[in-house]
């Protein structure tokens, strides 16, 4: 009867420590899994950009002068670099603007599109004819 008296408290101890091992184990993966999405959920805010309503609340523009002489412009939302365009943003140019002027004209427009919501502004030669700027294609280049 003894030896029975000793195993059942050793069985009742260990099943004791064995629940409040489980039981802290729980309440601590709780709070961790808390924890991490309430990190996860302010490190997606660093990387969206975040405004009154589902705009951005401040969007401005750098042009640049490209080691061949050229210009490019980088687009700055929230202070953070958003774009950068070393070249004119078209599938046909190879180099980047001929003067300061021109990289200026086309980041101004694209950041008014930022602006209005459109996150992903693209050019097309029909927009470069109407702010009068002429690219150099690959076929130019060869000559």
């Amino acid at each position: 009867m003894q030896n029975w008296n000793v195993n059942y408290r050793w069985l009742s101890s260990s099943a004791f420590i064995v629940v409040l091992f489980n039981l802290l184990s729980f309440v601590a993966g709780c709070r961790n899994s808390n924890e991490s999405q309430n990190l996860n959920k302010s490190d997606n805010s660093i990387n969206q950009i975040t405004g009154s309503e589902d705009y951005p609340a401040y969007v401005k523009y750098r042009s640049f002068q490209n080691p061949d002489s050229t210009w490019g412009f980088t687009i700055f939302v929230n202070s953070r670099p958003f774009l950068n365009y070393k070249k004119i943003p078209v599938n046909s140019a190879v180099t980047g603007f001929e003067s300061q002027k021109d990289a200026d004209a086309v980041a101004d427009l694209f950041t008014k599109m930022i602006r209005k919501g459109d996150l992903t502004p693209r050019l097309n030669n029909k927009a470069l004819d109407t702010l009068g700027i002429t690219i150099k294609n690959k076929k130019m280049q060869e000559q």
